[in-house]
């Protein structure tokens, strides 16, 4: 519903900042008038805050230092992954051995390539995401996400993917 007035809008944009510091959001240089004078930049900061605290809470309030423990319990990789811009998630095999390790059945290794190219890691990455989406995880990222180490985003693919993982039933 569209506020009747320019009163009830600003009330509304402090009511949103409100609930944003109650639920823990950093809001650091940001805030309600971010919100009224529609500045997308800060209002997408915002909503990533937001959906960053929901995905942690339903995986049980896990911290990113958790998850990454986890990742490198599962792929065990050579030198172990320190967070989610580390660049061993930039050819999609972190992400594939995720999915494997829901199910093993789920992985063609035929399909998953060397990456000794661009178009190899855009491949593995692609095939990262049909994979998830075949266990039902909800993904919002696209391939580019993966080998351009989008932080934000493969925090959502690894949250996903480990609230399957642990809900199994």
């Amino acid at each position: 519903m569209i506020p009747k007035n320019m009163f009830d809008n600003n009330h509304n944009c402090d009511m949103a900042e409100a609930a944003m510091i109650t639920l823990g959001v950093r809001c650091t240089g940001v805030g309600s008038q971010d919100i009224r004078d529609g500045h997308k930049k800060n209002i997408l900061a915002m909503i990533w805050q937001l959906m960053r605290i929901h995905y942690l809470r339903i995986i049980g309030s896990k911290t990113e230092a958790d998850l990454i423990a986890w990742v490198n319990g599962v792929v065990q990789p050579e030198t172990p992954i320190g967070n989610f811009g580390d660049a061993q998630f930039a050819d999609g095999k972190v992400m594939i051995k995720l999915a494997a390790n829901i199910e093993p059945r789920i992985v063609n290794w035929d399909l998953v390539r060397d990456c000794t190219t661009d178009e190899d890691k855009e491949m593995n990455a692609k095939y990262a995401i049909s994979i998830a989406r075949k266990l039902g995880a909800i993904i919002f990222l696209i391939w580019d996400d993966i080998p351009k180490l989008n932080k934000k985003m493969l925090l959502i693919y690894t949250c996903s993917l480990y609230d399957l993982k642990h809900n199994i039933a």
